[in-house]
């Protein structure tokens, strides 16, 4: 006899006003090196041209990371804080209806 079969998880709906998530110091990386190295890298897939970016990124040391680590750091403060202001509203919010 074989397990039911399981059900599929309802996705909840995200709240378009929630912040967006911080961007990595690799996605500033690859932002940035991505339309550089565009001539080089040819027809290649999205996946396959980061795979090798990322090897570059690997390579880098932390002298060279510090530009984008320092973004990475600024994205990350301001998450935290559009965050605390967007639980901050929604808390009003759910204290108003009750």
């Amino acid at each position: 006899m074989s397990p039911p079969p399981k059900r599929a998880r309802k996705k909840s709906k995200k709240d378009p006003s929630a912040p967006k998530h911080p961007m990595s110091a690799f996605l500033y990386y690859l932002t940035s090196e991505r339309p550089r190295l565009a001539d080089q890298l040819g027809d290649m897939s999205i996946g396959q041209q980061t795979k090798i970016i990322a090897k570059y990124w690997k390579a880098l040391d932390e002298n060279d990371r510090a530009p984008w680590e320092k973004l990475a750091k600024h994205d990350k403060d301001r998450y935290a804080r559009e965050r605390r202001e967007y639980q901050g509203e929604t808390r009003r919010s759910v204290n108003t209806l009750n």
